[in-house]
């Protein structure tokens, strides 16, 4: 289910939508839903980080990878650049199809990031706040 279908939506603070995909900003996670057929490289991910240090500043966040559309991942790339992203603090994948989850399975090889897979965005997100042990925190949305 894409985030902008789920009971989530009222949530979203800022939703940005760039060639690989789009960005849904919560206050302390990001959702990314990636665009069909898409071939994510971490170079893609720049102008998201940048979002991420402005929104989030050097706050810890958690970053949901919700699978709803079919795409691949530069593995050699995440191997390589993944221990780069030094804020995610819960990283969680949801999949929706045995594909994806044996793909993932293989993804695991060549990440330094730990992330769990869920069946749901529910399950994820909770799992990612409880990570989080949320608490607002200051961002662009929410000065202190």
């Amino acid at each position: 289910m894409k985030v902008l279908e789920s009971p989530f939506a009222k949530n979203v603070e800022a939703t940005y939508c760039i060639e690989i995909g789009d960005f849904h900003f919560f206050s302390n996670y990001v959702v990314a839903e990636f665009r069909q057929g898409t071939n994510v490289a971490f170079k893609d991910f720049e102008e998201i980080f940048d979002l991420c240090d402005e929104i989030f500043g050097d706050q810890p966040y958690g970053f949901i990878s919700n699978r709803v559309h079919s795409f691949s991942v530069d593995l050699v790339d995440a191997l390589e650049n993944s221990s780069k992203v030094s804020h995610i603090k819960a990283y969680a994948v949801v999949t929706y199809n045995h594909n994806t989850k044996r793909m993932l399975a293989i993804e695991e090889h060549y990440f330094s990031i730990k992330r769990k897979r869920f069946n749901t965005l529910a399950d994820a997100t909770e799992w990612v706040l409880g990570q989080l042990q949320f608490t607002p925190r200051p961002n662009k949305f929410h000065p202190l």
